[in-house]
């Protein structure tokens, strides 16, 4: 067995990182499945994707209400407890979703709910990574939650249509319910994490101050500014790309939302699947911001590549390759861009760090996807995507000055 395979399962052998790994599939999938389930029934209410729009912007809103306060309960408090709790309340959020599954406000509210108790998860999740694998085993650990991630988009969002087509469009969100009672129980099982920073009776006054000094730790930390900024590029394409994606498999693939919906994400699951599982291996040829820098420049040409789809013979065959390549350079910005900003990142102030950091993601990427929203109903997909494409490149060219304070 080669040394790159044996660090997979050597990782993998630590069982307190494992039931982490295990609330993330769970946690992942249950966001994955249903993101793409509201995500269709909305676009089946209206027909439009500034409805898409709407509803993506309720999942920012979640975050710039409340990132900056998880962010410094992850800091606080034992983020075992944290983890546990919100899996379970995400549980009941989601069962709520059942009754209003005609409404499209009601649809809108309850996902601003449930995307603000995610907002608590998130800081509390990855920043545990480094307290439960060794330095050296980082890269390993975070690929395999980015694996996770593709792997949940693939059946997530895969699996989405066909339940409502063949269960009723209340079945993902049964399903839901369950998966995360499964999360719920594997981050009850783990090892206390409790921060060095204990609890404070004054927190919730004290919360722009600690939202602050994350920021500040961003801006006086140089290191931390190239990790930053490409994961708030890449959250930024992302955002715009779900906003876009009804409507781009409806009228430029040509497939019925629900029954075919799976042909669309399965490839570019397997894409980022890939790119996840490589990562291990190029680690040992590349530095993380060599890869990082593929990542973008690759991205971006594939989904510029994408916007000449209307004009290929073969456009599903055509697809698959773009969708499959446009995966596999999506996940080598996330994984390594992750494990810089854990590497130089204080340990007392990851959680501040992560909650910063979504909060910054979410307020970049807000406007812009009801933006495209509106410019997708308006204007020809095929210019929007290509449009997205070349932005991805500029925004990969830009970040050049920040890279000078990496080596590895």
């Amino acid at each position: 067995m080669s040394s790159n395979l044996r660090s997979y399962f050597e990782v993998l052998k630590n069982l307190n990182f494992t039931k982490l790994w295990i609330s993330q599939i769970t946690s992942q999938l249950t966001n994955y499945l249903l993101s793409f389930a509201v995500i269709l029934k909305v676009f089946a209410l209206t027909k439009s994707s500034v409805s898409v729009g709407i509803l993506v912007f309720s999942f920012g809103l979640a975050t710039v209400f409340f990132g900056a306060l998880a962010g410094v309960y992850a800091d606080r408090f034992d983020r075992k407890w944290l983890l546990t709790i919100i899996n379970f309340l995400q549980a009941i959020a989601v069962a709520f979703y059942i009754p209003f599954i005609d409404n499209f406000w009601g649809l809108v509210v309850i996902t601003f709910i449930y995307s603000s108790l995610n907002q608590f998860y998130l800081p509390a999740e990855a920043p545990s990574i480094p307290n439960l694998v060794e330095k050296k085993d980082l890269l390993v650990a975070n690929s395999y939650f980015s694996f996770t991630g593709s792997f949940s988009l693939i059946v997530g969002f895969a699996i989405a249509g066909p339940l409502v087509s063949a269960f009723g469009p209340t079945s993902p969100f049964i399903a839901g319910f369950f998966l995360l009672l499964i999360a719920t129980l594997a981050t009850l099982l783990l090892p206390n994490l409790k921060a060095e920073d204990g609890g404070s009776k004054h927190l919730l006054e004290n919360v722009w101050t600690e939202f602050k000094v994350g920021v500040e730790h961003f801006w006086n930390n140089e290191k931390l500014h190239f990790p930053l900024l490409s994961l708030l590029s890449i959250q930024l394409i992302n955002g715009m790309l779900i906003t876009i994606a009804p409507a781009f498999i409806v009228k430029m693939l040509g497939i019925e939302l629900e029954k075919g919906s799976f042909l669309a994400i399965l490839p570019l699951g397997l894409g980022v699947l890939a790119g996840a599982l490589l990562l291990g291996v190029e680690d040992h040829r590349f530095t993380r911001v060599q890869l990082i820098n593929l990542g973008f420049y690759g991205m971006g040409t594939t989904i510029f590549l994408l916007s000449f789809i209307n004009n290929i013979p073969y456009p599903l065959f055509y697809y698959a390759l773009i969708a499959l390549g446009a995966g596999y350079f999506n996940a080598h910005i996330f994984a390594p861009s992750h494990s810089i900003l854990q590497t130089y990142a204080d340990s007392e102030m990851r959680g501040r760090v992560y909650g910063s950091l979504f909060v910054l993601q979410q307020a970049a990427a807000t406007l812009p996807t009801i933006l495209v929203g509106f410019f997708a109903d308006i204007l020809p997909l095929s210019a929007v995507i290509g449009s997205m494409g070349i932005l991805l490149l500029v925004l990969g060219a830009s970040l050049r000055p920040f890279r000078r304070h990496h080596l590895t």
